[in-house]
């Protein structure tokens, strides 16, 4: 009978006698075990003890421990005032129940366990590779005062009387590495096993949950039902009233001053409770009022007041200032940033109101789950582990479940590379990101910054340098397709206008910037949006497709008396990636004169984390 057996690792692999080399200790556990007239028992535990081996080399233990973890089914978990709750199987990535309030407790005690579990692991790592104290020696590491130390491995490997007891450093130090070497796989399993909770694999179906709204209705027969929430409806009515004949009257406005105007599309209150009473809630006002109210609530329109815009005279003769009016918000608003500031300040955009992300804002939202999951001592706990600082960083840098399965062929159809462009990509990462905060009832949220530098610009009838001339640019993210104008005639809310700067003289493939301009625009990614970034209501998918995939520009020169236009240009930001950025030479077309003018620019893309405030959320009816 085999009671015990040697095994050395050298340069060429794993030798057990005759057996090997070989790569991994496994496929020599495998081989001696097809060796043998009975099987090793791979799947059961020591009943020993951990094995007290000389030298550095991961104990048998080690892997058998993580064999258990990785096979393991199911387990049980009992938190602090709720039921038992079953975990279910790693590979099980679709769970019906994963929403509501039992998972999410089960969700925070777990990250709670494994949180408490890295932290022992640290402490114990620190007592293992602690610093002797010997004044004599210099305090060194054990590794480091006996770098020569040769590892003795002629060794059997059992637990007698004294087999812990070590003469050096070196052997101290293999002895406290074999010893911490399971506790370290053992959080390496857990880590594992809470990857489906954390970081599920989605499904449309998963995706939609938290962001359809249903309420209860009785019908005239007593039969109560579900139907969809009202404020989900809000750009199914903004559909239908945009219609021609609706009776609405939508009037485009110019604000602001002569030259540096822009334009903004509003419609009264009054006709739209008119046309909702007509349409929708069978001449009741109260209802329809209340209607309209939601919508403003869900930001689905924002009301605009005569203080708000400098509106022009002769319509605010004809409109009193008492009337109320609306503008349709797009859930991927764009906003024109006026210093560095701005791209982490407070603000409501799109569908949404942020604010600024603080430690403080992060505990309070983590705070309620943890105390209903665990009470005081859970909580005690996660704020001693700074859990929601911890859970915070954890998932911003969580990977999307289709770059976890990356490393296959490429998506192809009819010969053409179906792969997302990198702009495509981030956008779709940060959104599952946001899903993953959404999902554990978190208010972080992604939104992303695009910048853009005028770095540059050239005419190219004068190849000898260009003279000195004052120029600015108007800008704008947009989709693509999308054909309003940009000039000063016809500017939207979301578009910036740069200074006047003077462009000196310069010559050359490599001459200095001399433009100097920057611009910054955010927009937020939206809540009711799959990771595709294709909104779960036909109607606001039809309205609002997507986020802006084009930047906009059109470049002036500044005259005394009038301004010249140089020219304009869509440049496609499919290229850009997160945290990368592209610098290219953009042609400037004007009109019929054609391209004579080109400007050098670079675009570059991040992502920031705000709070997504939901203190003034309306509530389902």
């Amino acid at each position: 009978v085999v009671q015990h057996a040697i095994i050395r690792l050298s340069d060429s692999g794993f030798r057990c006698g005759s057996f090997g080399p070989f790569a991994t200790l496994v496929k020599l556990l495998h081989a001696v075990s097809d060796s043998l007239p009975f099987d090793l028992r791979f799947s059961d535990p020591p009943i020993k003890g951990i094995i007290s081996e000389k030298g550095t080399q991961t104990s048998p233990n080690s892997f058998l421990f993580r064999k258990m973890a990785l096979h393991s089914q199911a387990q049980y978990f009992q938190y602090q005032g709720s039921s038992e709750i079953q975990v279910t199987d790693v590979d099980d990535c679709l769970d019906e129940n994963s929403n509501n309030e039992t998972g999410l407790h089960k969700r925070f005690g777990l990250l709670s366990q494994l949180m408490f579990l890295t932290e022992l692991r640290k402490q114990l790592c620190a007592v293992a590779a602690a610093i002797e104290d010997d004044l004599d020696a210099g305090g060194a590491l054990p590794h480091e005062k006996f770098p020569d130390v040769d590892i003795d491995d002629d060794f059997d490997g059992s637990i007698s009387e004294g087999s812990l007891e070590v003469d050096d450093a070196e052997e101290a130090l293999g002895v406290a590495s074999r010893m911490v070497k399971p506790l370290l796989n053992w959080v390496r399993s857990k880590e594992i096993d809470i990857v489906h909770e954390v970081t599920p694999l989605i499904s449309f179906n998963e995706q939609r949950r938290p962001s359809t709204q249903l309420f209860t209705s009785t019908e005239p027969s007593g039969e109560v039902s579900k139907v969809p929430s009202r404020a989900s409806r809000g750009d199914t009515v903004i559909r239908r009233m945009i219609q021609g004949g609706s009776g609405v009257d939508f009037r485009t406005l110019r604000v602001g001053e002569a030259g540096n105007s822009v334009i903004v599309v509003l419609f009264g209150k009054q006709d739209a409770i008119k046309w909702l009473m007509a349409n929708e809630t069978g001449n009741d006002e109260d209802e329809a009022t209340a209607r309209l109210k939601l919508m403003e609530a869900m930001r689905v329109i924002e009301p605009i007041t005569s203080g708000d815009l400098s509106i022009p005279k002769s319509y605010a003769t004809s409109h009193p200032s008492t009337e109320s009016r609306y503008r349709f918000v797009d859930p991927w608003e764009v906003e024109a940033l006026e210093s560095r500031s701005g791209e982490t300040a407070s603000a409501a955009l799109g569908r949404g109101r942020y604010q600024t992300l603080s430690v403080g804002l992060i505990a309070n939202s983590c705070e309620k789950v943890v105390r209903a999951a665990g009470g005081l001592h859970l909580l005690g706990l996660w704020s001693t582990l700074k859990g929601g600082v911890t859970l915070t960083k954890a998932l911003c840098s969580a990977h999307p479940s289709w770059e976890r399965d990356a490393g296959g062929d490429l998506l192809m159809k009819k010969g053409f590379l179906m792969e997302p462009s990198p702009y495509d990509n981030s956008i779709r990462q940060h959104l599952y990101g946001n899903y993953l905060f959404r999902r554990l009832g978190l208010p972080q949220r992604f939104l992303a910054l695009v910048q853009v530098e005028l770095l540059d610009l050239k005419n190219v009838t004068s190849p000898s340098g260009s003279s000195s001339l004052t120029a600015y640019a108007l800008l704008r993210l947009k989709r693509q397709g999308s054909s309003a104008p940009l000039n000063h005639k016809a500017r939207s809310l979301d578009s910036a206008c740069t200074q006047a700067r003077k462009i000196s003289k310069s010559s050359g493939p490599n001459a200095p910037a001399s433009w100097g301009s920057l611009v910054r625009f955010r927009f937020p990614l939206p809540e009711g949006v799959n990771c595709e970034g294709r909104s779960f209501e036909i109607d606001t998918e039809a309205l609002f497709k997507g986020p802006p995939t084009c930047l906009q520009i059109t470049v002036y020169e500044k005259k005394f008396m009038s301004d010249v236009e140089l020219g304009g240009a869509d440049v496609s930001i499919d290229s850009l990636g997160s945290g990368g950025q592209i610098e290219e030479w953009v042609p400037l077309r004007a009109g019929k004169d054609g391209i004579t003018w080109f400007a050098r620019i670079r675009l570059s893309l991040r992502f920031e984390l705000m709070c997504l405030d939901s203190s003034l959320d309306v509530p389902d009816e």
